[in-house]
Parts: structure tokens; sequence; C-alpha cells
């Protein structure tokens, strides 16, 4: 019985290098599924949170009065808006600013408010909708108009039109 040594190691490696190519990718994509599950989770947490925080900030807003300072309610209420935000982004600085001249009584507008926190949660579902569409229909979303729009760096700038 003659075996040819060339034609078992090629085969075995091929095998090898099949088994370990289709194992790197079973790891990716376990890896990238628990990456986007507990993002999407936390991010889901995040913008319940904001939206409560929301809530309260227009509560407090709506109870204070020159005669009625809640000067607790309203510093509890920036701080958590300031440690939920990203301090370094101009639009999320410009929504503690205006929180800011809200409870100074420099602002009355609590609507315009309330619309700067609705494109703050916008813009981040937009986010997670995007990171959780599947790689290869990217390719073909990139160049819709919503994806366009969600990129600009203006997206969340208030306008002329409020």
């Amino acid at each position: 019985m003659d075996l040819d040594y060339t034609s078992l190691l090629a085969g075995i490696s091929i095998t090898a290098v099949a088994g370990w190519i289709g194992s790197f990718f079973g790891l990716r994509k376990d890896e990238r599924t628990v990456q986007m599950e507990q993002v999407t989770k936390e991010r889901t947490k995040w913008r319940e949170n904001i939206r409560k925080l929301t809530e309260e900030i227009v509560a407090t807003y709506l109870g204070h009065t020159p005669t009625k300072p809640q000067a607790e309610k309203i510093a509890t209420c920036r701080s958590r808006l300031a440690t939920s935000l990203n301090p370094k982004d101009h639009s999320d600085n410009e929504l503690l600013e205006h929180f800011d001249m809200l409870f100074k009584g420099e602002r009355t507008d609590i609507t315009l408010f309330t619309h700067r926190i609705a494109l703050l949660l916008k813009h981040d579902w937009e986010r997670v909708k995007w990171e959780c569409t599947p790689i290869y229909i990217k390719p073909f979303l990139v160049f819709s108009k919503n994806q366009r729009l969600r990129r600009r760096s203006d997206y969340r700038e208030i306008g002329p039109k409020i």
C-alpha cells in the first residue's frame, strides 16, 4: 500500500484552514451579536431615562416661580442631564445652555427645549438602526436620503423655522 503523503497533507491542510476560517466567522458573528444586543439595550435604557428626565425637567420648570424656587430639584435635573449627554458635542452643550437659560429666566421656550431633546433621541435612534443594519445591505442604503440627512453635522441644529 502506497500512501501519497503530499495529497494527504494537502487535504488535511485545506480542511484545517477551512475549519479555522469558519470558526473565525462564527466567532465574529457571535461577538457582533452580543455587542449589538448589549449596546442596543443600553441605548434603549438611555433613551427611556432621557424621556423621564425631560418630563421631570418640564414639571420642575412649570412649578418654578421666583417666589417658589426649587434650586435643589433644578440642580439635580441639571446634573442628571449633564451626565447623560456628550460633553464634547456642540448640540449637547447647546442643550445644557438652553436648560440653564430656562431656569435663570433668560428664556421661556420649554417647547423648544423638548424639541431639542426629541432631536437628540431621534438622532440616537437613527444611529442604532444604522448599526443594526446587516453589512450586506448598508452599501445600498449609505446614499439614501435618510442616511445623508442623519450624517450631516447640522442634523440636530435648530433652524429658523422654529
